[in-house]
């Protein structure tokens, strides 16, 4: 009879634990933000509604700051698909840094920019920025929160 009892204390306690949830490992988190960041920034300068949601949560605000400096705003599909000053000719993400948070639940991504844009019929502006966001993991994925640009020591951001 002990042994019944020490059997069913055992199982009753173990069914009460939580359960583990099979962890991602950091490596394949960091590499999926890289392609991520890449992949919405893309969509914001080609205005794709579906790749912009894709990373973009309606219930989280995406605050974010130009490289032309001025005042921060929330980025919505309104502001998407605003008529821009800049028409872009090259536009490339690099350098991509990723830092996690202890629970892996939150990311930064630090990174640099280049490219060159024109404005009206004008002559090709060089880019030349560093860059940072917030990523944080929802139910629904990774959803960016933040980002922040400014121009790169010499560079040259975007119009305002």
């Amino acid at each position: 009879m002990k042994k019944i009892l020490l059997l069913l204390t055992t199982f009753l306690i173990l069914s009460c634990q939580p359960a583990t949830l099979s962890k991602v490992p950091d490596e394949e988190i960091i590499s999926a933000l890289k392609e991520s960041s890449v992949e919405l920034q893309d969509a914001i300068l080609e205005k794709n509604d579906e790749v912009f949601n894709k990373y973009v949560d309606k219930n989280i605000n995406f605050s974010t700051g130009d490289s032309n400096l001025s005042k921060f705003y929330n980025m919505n599909l309104a502001k998407l698909n605003e008529e821009q000053k800049a028409t872009w000719n090259s536009f490339e993400l690099y350098d991509i840094n990723v830092d996690l948070s202890p629970n892996s639940e939150t990311a930064i991504l630090t990174f640099y920019a280049r490219g060159n844009y024109t404005v009206e019929q004008g002559e090709p502006i060089n880019y030349s920025t560093r860059g940072s966001s917030v990523w944080v993991l929802t139910k629904n994925g990774w959803k960016i929160m933040h980002s922040s640009w400014a121009p790169l020591e010499g560079g040259i951001g975007i119009p305002k």
